[in-house]
């Protein structure tokens, strides 16, 4: 895995390390209630996401999850992570933080760096970035808005969220419009 650096983040694989914020992040009643993880999330859960999950993507290409830390002994701050599409040159980002970090602009810095290095035809070489996050996830919208995707009224439909259909909105971002 390529290790991305920003100002003050080093972005890399998460690790052994990890799995207690993992777990505290996942369980957060805010992360469940706007991200489509397992409830309830269980040690198991993040021992399996850091331990299967986030080698085997790397392993197979299909997607890759960097952690963010300020430094390399630094606890973990959030995941990003870049899922090939089914259409050749498209992929989607997620992430998330671990509630200590919010608010400091963290996930913002990472998501910045990830998104050139996933458009970058020397980094991932994806040509098209999509971003979705359920309808009244303000603070989903502000963060990839300020890495430059951009949603349009008529990309609002509805997805599968927890056993009901849930309103979201779909951002894209494409090589010519990444933000410095």
């Amino acid at each position: 895995m390529l290790e991305l650096r920003t100002a003050r983040l080093i972005l890399d694989a998460p690790r052994e390390a990890d799995i207690d914020a993992v777990l505290a992040a996942c369980e957060d009643p805010e992360t469940q209630r706007w991200i489509p993880l397992p409830a309830p999330y269980t040690r198991e859960s993040a021992e399996y996401f850091v331990r299967s999950y986030c080698p085997h993507g790397l392993a197979s290409g299909r997607y890759t999850v960097w952690a963010l830390r300020e430094s390399r002994t630094a606890p973990l701050a959030g995941v990003i992570e870049v899922r090939a599409d089914e259409t050749p040159g498209s992929a989607s980002l997620g992430c998330w933080s671990v509630p200590a970090a919010r608010g400091r602009g963290l996930v913002r810095e990472g998501l910045i760096a990830v998104t050139r290095y996933a458009l970058d035809p020397h980094g991932l070489g994806f040509t098209r970035l999509r971003w979705e996050h359920l309808l009244g996830n303000a603070a989903s919208g502000r963060l990839a808005a300020a890495a430059g995707f951009v949603f349009d009224a008529g990309t609002a439909h509805t997805v599968e969220f927890h056993g009901e259909r849930r309103a979201a909105v779909l951002g894209l971002l494409g090589r010519d419009g990444v933000r410095g």
